[in-house]
Formats: structure tokens, sequence, C-alpha cells
């Protein structure tokens, strides 16, 4: 039987690195981690799950680093995995059967999860999760795409890109076979959107460099636009999508919305509504290009126009979040928040767990001193315990102290702090009300 390596390049993973080896425990014939220079608890992990950890300092580029982690294995095959990924022990099979085939390497299904039905994969909205993998059950949805993961353990090997280091070209131009496979690589990362934002930066300036560098290389452009809207860089990510179109005519998806988006926030409606009805000319039922073409539409003042897209946008996708949420934002600004409610309230019953509807519902409700502020909060963290970064916790709390329901109060700070432990005004809370000042002095406070 061939040998596999998996191959990993870290730095800082001690929350996750645990959950990924878990994951793939008797996968593998030798485990290959490059550390590029963690300061908490990850080398130790590693070494606990048997790998053999080798440290490459940073050099700003990903591909360095993993022709580090290349170089370390000796496997036939090498299966690559991030820390905040995990392969479910359903798919683990395939893999090995895999090892066998003809093919020189494999892509898989890359699954990221998320939160909230209101994110946009590479060919359109997530979609809802009612997959039959243990791994991601807990997130409503995600967004499919494939990425070349499994490959042999071939001389000279190359990865091309600071930010997607990807070895597709290289086996390409040696006219390598490439299969594909369905085993997922289910990731996590961007179910923390904490950690996520403090990486938009740093990976918008790799795939800056990367287009820079190589300016006739469609990829790169291709990795600048998805970076430049994550940080909100709308001209970087025109300019991106303009230069892409040149060099493809025949764009992908997230190439033309993304277009259509960054002339959206750069409030250039009639121009971005091009871009979506160009999509839609395609794909009518793509509910991600719906509700932006009915967002710009009601901004141009086309109120009909734009409530038939959204329209058509909800009975398209009942999963795709953003339609109701961008609908009930419209709606709320023409001075209707009951009808603005109802939408919100419509999104939750397709999706009950989605966090963005329930942040919005409880939100706006504060906002506005909704008297079923309250209730909402309590409905909400029972389907997303650790939402509201502990406001929902904090809500409720303050409703069952003034109503001298001290130990119910107690019971949900609790089930807070079980939640997110790390949370200061929930810690805070915790030590006031451990203190016996009294409820009346914590409903001031």
């Amino acid at each position: 039987m061939p040998r596999l390596s998996l191959a990993m390049i870290v730095k800082d993973e001690a929350h996750c690195l645990g959950r990924a080896l878990s994951s793939v425990k008797g996968l593998w014939d030798e485990l290959v981690v490059v550390d590029t220079g963690s300061t908490d608890r990850t080398v130790a992990i590693a070494e606990g799950f048997g790998a053999q950890v080798a440290r490459f300092p940073w050099t700003g580029s990903f591909a360095e680093a993993r022709h580090a982690s290349l170089a370390q294995c000796t496997g036939d095959w090498i299966l690559l995995l991030d820390a905040d990924e995990a392969i479910d022990p359903l798919d683990h099979a395939a893999i090995r059967e895999t090892l066998e085939a003809d093919a020189a390497a494999f892509r898989l299904i890359h699954r990221n999860y998320f939160r909230s039905g209101t994110f946009i994969g590479l060919e359109g909205p997530a979609q809802r999760n009612e997959s039959r993998y243990t791994e991601g059950c807990a997130f409503p949805h995600y967004s499919d795409a494939r990425s070349l993961r499994l490959f042999r353990n071939l001389p000279g090997l190359t990865f091309e890109g600071r930010l997607h280091a990807m070895p597709d070209p290289w086996l390409e131009r040696g006219g390598h076979p490439i299969g594909l496979l369905d085993a997922v690589v289910h990731h996590y990362g961007k179910t923390d959107p904490g950690r996520e934002q403090a990486k938009v930066r740093a990976y918008f300036e790799m795939a800056k460099a990367d287009a820079e560098g190589e300016p006739a290389n469609s990829q790169y452009h291709y990795d600048l636009i998805q970076q430049a809207l994550l940080a909100e860089e709308w001209e970087v990510a025109l300019n991106a999508v303009e230069t892409h179109q040149r060099l493809q005519p025949r764009s992908p998806f997230v190439v033309i919305f993304g277009g259509g988006l960054a002339l959206q926030r750069l409030g250039r409606h009639a121009s971005a509504l091009a871009y979506f009805e160009g999509i839609l000319q395609q794909d009518p039922r793509n509910a991600a290009a719906l509700a932006a073409a009915g967002e710009s539409l009601w901004l141009l003042g086309r109120l009909e126009e734009a409530q038939a897209r959204f329209a058509a946008g909800l009975e398209a996708e009942p999963g795709y979040s953003r339609t109701y949420l961008k609908l009930a934002e419209l709606i709320e600004g023409s001075g209707l928040w009951e009808d603005a409610r109802l939408v919100l309230e419509a999104g939750l019953d397709q999706n009950p767990k989605d966090l963005a509807l329930w942040e919005a519902l409880v939100g706006r409700g504060a906002a506005r001193k909704d008297a079923r502020v309250v209730r909402d909060a309590w409905n909400a963290l029972q389907q997303v315990p650790d939402g509201g970064q502990g406001i929902w916790h904090q809500l409720v709390i303050q409703a069952l102290i003034a109503r001298n329901q001290i130990s119910d109060a107690r019971e949900v700070l609790r089930r807070g702090l079980q939640a997110m432990p790390q949370n200061a005004e929930l810690l805070a809370l915790q030590v006031r009300m451990g203190a016996g000042s009294g409820p009346h002095r914590i409903v001031r406070g």
C-alpha cells in the first residue's frame, strides 16, 4: 500500500490544531508539521499527535512554507491540511483507496462553513447544511469549491502564489493527470470572524503583490478580487475585475459579481446593475445576483422592479439570508419597521440558526426599544447559544432580575459563560451578581 504523508504549515494554532489532528488519526503514515513561528502550544500539540515538526521562519509566502513542508515528506503521496480544517472519518477509506489510482493528483471538495447564509461562494450563495457528515454539523450553511490537496510526491513539484499557494499550474504544465475525489476538507476558519478579520489586511497585501508581480496571470487577479472585496478596497477590486476580464473574457461568477459589488459600494448603482443582470441572463435563479440587483434597483428608485427581484431571490434560494437582510434594511429605511420585522422573521423561519438574521432582529429591536426585544434575545439564544457577543444574555438577565427571578438570571449567565468563557462583560456581571450587590444595583449598572 502506498505511504501517505500529511503535510501542514502552522502558526499559533493551539485553539484548533487538536481538532484537525484528531480528525485524521489513522489516515496518515507520516505527519509533517512545519511551524512558522508559534508562540503558543502549537508545537507541543503537534508533537503529542506524533508529528515530525520542523521550524521555518515566515517569509511572507505560503508557497515557500509549502516547499519547506514538502522537503520533509517521504511518503508516496502527500495530503495537505490546514490547522483550521478537518477530514471526517467517513472519507478516510476513499482517500486511502485513491492512493492506488493512476492519476498524479486529486482535487477534493473544500467546504467552507458559515454561521450565516449571507456568504457568497465561488459559484453563488452558500447553501443550507443538510449533509451527512459529523464534521461541520453545528453550522447552518456552507459553500463548496474544488481544491487540489492530494498529489504524488513528485520530484520538483512547485507551488505558485504567495497567498493561495497552488501546485496546479506546475502539474498542468507537466501534463500530469488530475482527478476529482468526492472527499471533503471541512474548513472552519470562516466561522471565527474575529480571526478572519485579523488576516484580511495581510492577505490583501499578499494577493496584491502577486498580481503586481505577474500582471498577466489571471489567477492572481482572481485572488486579488476576493481579497480586495474582503478588505473593502473597492477601487482595487474593480480594477482587478476589469483586468481579469481582459485576460479571461469568459469570467466566472465571482469575478462578475465582485465587479458589481465593488460598483455598488462605490455608489455606482446603474453600472453595478449591468453586472448583476449579466449574471441573471445566464442564471436567472441566482439568488445572490437577484438580491444585489434588487438592492441597486431600490436605491435607483425603481421600487417595483426591486421588489420583483427580491421576491424571485427568496423563491430561488430561501436559505440565502442576505436577501432577507437587505430587503428588511431597505423597508425599515422607508419607515416601515413592522414590515421589516416580518421579513426578518420569515428569514428565521427558513434559517433558524442564522447568526446574522438574529443579530439584525435583536439589534434593530433594541435600537428601536421594541418591547419584544427580550423575547427575541431569548429565542436567539435557544438557536445560537454563543451568539450576540454576550449582549443577548445581558438583555435576558436584566429582564429576569427586574422580575426578581435571580436564580433564573444566574442560570442564563452560567450558560453564557459556558458558551463564551472569556466574555469580559459576562465575567464582570458574574462578579457583580456573586458579590451580593442586589438586583436593583445590577439593573442600574
